[in-house]
């Protein structure tokens, strides 16, 4: 980081509060705010809420236009950035969402806006910690309802099954056994 600036970002544009930085909190509720520029030329917003003396919140102007491209979040108070939240396309609202659900350091569970509409329709995780997706959720038209899910049980780098909603009625209709020894009708 090159320099250091006390203050909060200014206007609606910086995605931080109400233009003018006029909150509405008292001095003692008002979040200590670091601004700091990186070496690329892109504006930090380093940012304690809580006033315990750890950063709790980071905003990223990337491009340094005025507009904060990604936000890192502390969400359980534990010293450590857990979620991140994305604006990739540059409208203004958050299309990504990765988040550290174990505390390991890594995210583990991520979220996708595919389309851009202002509704997550995707989400893959980590659930056993491997470093691996076994989890992958879709919604592939667009209706609010998961009709695609994939899992890796086992852990072996490959699908156990999925289950499709071909028709997106709501219900699955088709789901394929990869491994044969996890279909519970071959075992019947």
């Amino acid at each position: 980081m090159s320099e250091y600036v006390t203050g909060a970002p200014e206007g609606d544009d910086a995605g931080l509060g109400p233009a003018g930085g006029d909150s509405g909190l008292s001095a003692a509720e008002e979040p200590t705010v670091v601004t700091m520029h990186g070496e690329h030329g892109e504006t930090i917003y380093a940012m304690d809420r809580d006033h315990d003396g750890r950063v709790d919140f980071v905003a990223y102007d990337d491009d340094s236009d005025g507009r904060v491209d990604r936000y890192s979040i502390d969400t359980d108070g534990d010293g450590t950035l857990d979620t991140e939240m994305r604006d990739t396309d540059g409208d203004g609202r958050v299309d990504v969402v990765l988040v550290d659900t174990d505390g390991d350091g890594h995210k583990d569970v991520a979220a996708f806006d595919t389309n851009h509409d202002g509704a997550f329709d995707r989400v893959v995780a980590d659930l056993d910690g491997d470093g691996n997706i076994d989890t992958d959720v879709r919604d592939t038209n667009f209706d609010g309802r998961a009709d695609f899910v994939a899992r890796d049980v086992d852990g072996d780098g490959r699908r156990d099954y999925t289950a499709t909603d071909s028709d997106f009625d709501g219900r699955f209709d088709t789901v394929k056994y990869d491994d044969p020894k996890e279909d519970p009708l071959a075992q019947a």
